[in-house]
């Protein structure tokens, strides 16, 4: 049986670190994540992530749509990763 992957990652690993990561509401209405994840767990994390966000700007490329960057990028690679982990069915 294949390991479970997400992102290039074994999955289990990314839950864990996600699982250290906390979101509070702001008053402005904006969202702030915040926490401490540990370093084990964070060089995965943050690999995912270069991965995640990697496809994301070459699927607007291909699209030819203009292409996310700075918190933008970052933020819809970090929800685009959290569905993948949540979801049992996506396999890389």
């Amino acid at each position: 049986m294949s390991e479970d992957l997400v992102a290039g990652e074994p999955r289990a690993l990314l839950r864990e670190a996600l699982a250290s990561i906390h979101t509070e509401r702001r008053a402005d209405g904006d969202l702030e994540i915040s926490g401490e994840v540990p370093p084990d767990l964070a060089e995965p994390l943050v690999r995912a992530l270069d991965r995640v966000a990697q496809e994301l700007r070459d699927d607007d490329e291909r699209r030819g749509a203009e292409a996310r960057d700075g918190g933008r990028l970052q933020a819809d690679a970090f929800v685009a990763l959290l569905l993948r982990v949540t979801d049992p069915d996506h396999r890389d």
